[in-house]
């Protein structure tokens, strides 16, 4: 195919005609086929699949159904938080706080290029089947864990299950939904991913009043009925690109995979143990980071060779506005999960409310949150401009963050729900806008790619951050807890939940045990007070680009 043939392709796939691309001669210019014309039909190239447009009440069934079992996966993500004083009662163990998150969102994050490319080059229903029947298994064994190890395990395994069904949501749409059509069905499936997360918490603090195990068991009927309702009634999907055994294990990158993600394991188990388990100075410590250093320059290297073949094309990396994106995404993402993840605890351990209004105190922020991603959206679309959005976020979360390391035992609630809110408006004013960057910095056939970076490190960042505050939490725990006097300072606690701590005191020293917890809890909140400040730096480097530029 010539070079013009493939560029009236791309045109024609844009506007969605998906008519044969036909050619009179091996010079002649291409044209666009009509149902009269008997020419000969050329395949579109790999980059602008066809589409297997599906109609009717059929395809809403279908999304529906896609959007249900997404909701499910992202509302899994975070609805651990509230939790955590449950399961860390029963397993009578602080020391695996960090890994009820982190083991999702490490395997959530780190799959998703692979998943990406499953789903280019083998069949979108088996893939995405296979992504469901895995997530179901690791709801059940979360809901019958029978040890705290058990329960990371189940949650490594959804993990690995919901980056298949996140990244499936928008290959469906991508190959069954015109382009005309497309941003109304993706930025409905996008929304309900990026609130399903954040309002998780206030579902968990209901059934956390039944038992936390419910937590997970909601997950299995109503996936299971999707699972069974997909089986029957999507069609097959063929491959977006027909190539060969050989080649798809190239394209997969199985030695980039295996290396990357024994590389950030190594690094969650060095801060989990550092401190509490280990000294930051011990054998076991020190070789964990050694050998996430070793893995990481290992894959570093083998990206380079590959070139765009790797999971991380190097080309994609080197663009300004990518970068920018991804240093603010991380830091934005994670300040605003960290004080999620860590709010709820505060407001069970210090306070002692009950999990389900732990939940509920969530909910204005959730609302705030909501509101800024809506008036930052229309404001882009007005102004042009998405880098004041990014500044003005990287301004107001320090602020917002560093009055969360104000609060006591005596804070009134009304003061709590108020930072809360004010926080996550700011953050919500910036969060999306290195997604619009991507699309506006780089050519269409590498914006997939682009936005596939920013939503890993998206999804890295609080799994990385969550186990430095576990970290900070539990040495600040144990430092509280020895100026206290009590027998239960130093790695005793690990084997303690947090209402067990306590229990174990008398009523005399009850009060300064709240004062170690709150004091404990707050300490991690001076970390998304300098994540929120290292955004200035992705806010200040991004390109200035106007979106009604790139439009026309």
């Amino acid at each position: 195919m010539s070079a013009t043939e493939v560029e009236v392709a791309r045109a024609v796939a844009a506007i969605d005609v998906i008519q044969p691309i036909t050619a009179t001669t091996k010079d002649a210019p291409a044209r666009v086929g009509h149902p009269t014309d008997q020419l000969q039909e050329e395949p579109l190239p790999p980059s602008t699949p066809a589409v297997n447009e599906i109609t009717g009440t059929r395809f809403y069934v279908l999304f529906l159904s896609i959007c249900l079992v997404l909701v499910i996966a992202q509302m899994d993500s975070s609805i651990v938080a509230v939790a955590v004083p449950a399961i860390t009662d029963h397993f009578h163990t602080v020391s695996d706080i960090g890994w009820y998150s982190s083991a999702y969102r490490l395997c959530l994050c780190s799959f998703q290029f692979l998943f990406g490319k499953l789903y280019k080059m083998f069949s979108f229903k088996r893939i995405f089947l296979i992504s469901v029947a895995l997530f179901l298994i690791g709801s059940i064994l979360c809901s019958a864990a029978q040890s705290s190890l058990m329960l990371v395990v189940g949650r490594a395994v959804a993990g690995l299950a919901s980056s298949g069904i996140v990244a499936g949501a928008f290959a469906f749409l991508v190959r069954t939904v015109p382009l005309r059509r497309r941003p109304l069905f993706t930025g409905i499936a996008a929304a309900l991913e990026g609130i399903s997360p954040i309002a998780a918490p206030v579902l968990g603090g209901f059934l956390v009043e039944i038992n936390w195990r419910w937590c997970f068991i909601i997950s299995i009927p109503s996936g299971g009925l999707v699972f069974i309702f997909l089986a029957i009634f999507l069609d097959e999907l063929p491959p977006a690109e027909q190539t060969t055994w050989k080649y798809r294990l190239k394209e997969l990158d199985l030695i980039g995979n295996l290396v990357l993600i024994p590389s950030l394991t190594s690094l969650f188990m060095a801060l989990s143990w550092a401190g509490s388990t280990y000294a930051w100075n011990s054998a076991q410590v020190i070789a964990l980071f050694c050998v996430f250093a070793v893995l990481l320059a290992a894959f570093a290297v083998d990206q380079w060779i590959k070139g765009d073949t790797a999971t991380l094309p190097p080309r994609i990396l080197k663009n300004r506005s990518i970068l920018a994106g991804c240093v603010f995404t991380l830091c934005c993402s994670s300040s605003i999960y960290v004080v999620e993840y860590y709010l709820p605890t505060w407001l069970q351990a210090v306070k002692e409310y009950s999990a389900q209004k732990s939940g509920i105190l969530m909910i204005p922020g959730v609302v705030a949150f909501l509101v800024a991603l809506l008036l930052q959206g229309s404001a882009v679309n007005t102004v042009g401009y998405y880098v004041p959005f990014m500044l003005t976020a990287s301004i107001l979360m320090p602020i917002f963050a560093g009055l969360l390391t104000t609060l006591t035992v005596e804070t009134g609630i009304g003061t709590v729900v108020t930072f809360m809110v004010f926080l996550s408006f700011a953050a919500g004013i910036g969060f999306q806008t290195p997604q619009i960057a991507v699309q506006n910095s780089l050519q269409e056939s590498d914006a997939l790619m682009g936005l596939a970076v920013i939503l890993f490190f998206q999804g890295f960042g609080p799994s990385l951050f969550v186990m430095v505050a576990q970290t900070i939490f539990t040495n600040r725990l144990s430092a509280s807890l020895e100026q206290l006097g009590s027998p239960l300072s130093g790695k005793s606690i690990e084997n303690l939940g947090l209402s067990d701590l306590k229990g174990r005191v008398g009523k005399a020293q009850l009060h300064d045990v709240l004062l170690g917890l709150d004091s404990s809890i707050v300490q991690t909140f001076y970390l998304p007070v300098a994540l929120a400040c290292v955004t200035l730096i992705g806010s200040a480097s991004m390109e200035w680009k106007n979106v009604k530029h790139k439009r026309n």
